[in-house]
């Protein structure tokens, strides 16, 4: 007996989101300046909270840094990240990463994709190269103020299934 057509299509497209529903940017580390008060990191918390896809905000005085936990399926987006925080005088030194993806390679350049966010490698002699197309999880640091948004690696661990 023959499959319909669109069964089968369905169980591609069903078997290809499941390898990716767990890809994303779960964590970020932004190193700021101006978050040394209370008040104001207050209202960055609050302001933080309201994004989409945020799950949690930790915020440290005393080293100037913040942590945004995102929730399953959520999208990173610094810019979004950078706007909040600028309405409290708060700048973004850096970003750092954390992320489940894979690297997938279009022409001589390689890119790391994380669910529905898609950054370019940065080709460093010192950071270590995640195999392509195998899930892994990273750390790295972004350079957001490029187009694409650029990733330098810093660690990979793989993913088992």
């Amino acid at each position: 007996m023959k499959r319909p057509p669109n069964l089968l299509l369905f169980t591609l497209v069903l078997l290809a989101s499941a390898g990716s529903a767990f890809a994303q940017v779960e964590k970020v580390a932004v190193r700021t300046t101006g978050i040394s008060c209370g008040t104001c990191a207050a209202f960055s918390e609050i302001y933080l909270r309201r994004l989409a896809g945020v799950d949690s905000i930790k915020i440290s005085l005393s080293t100037e840094a913040i942590l945004v936990s995102y929730k399953t399926g959520a999208v990173f987006q610094p810019k979004e990240i950078r706007d909040v925080l600028k309405r409290t005088d708060v700048g973004v030194l850096q970003f750092q990463i954390t992320a489940r993806g894979r690297v997938l390679e279009q022409g001589s350049q390689r890119f790391f994709v994380a669910g529905r966010d898609r950054f370019l490698l940065a080709a460093a002699a010192d950071a270590p190269q995640p195999p392509r197309g195998s899930p892994v999880l990273i750390e790295a640091m972004l350079n957001d103020l490029v187009d694409p948004m650029e990733l330098k690696v810093m660690t990979v661990k793989p993913i088992t299934p």
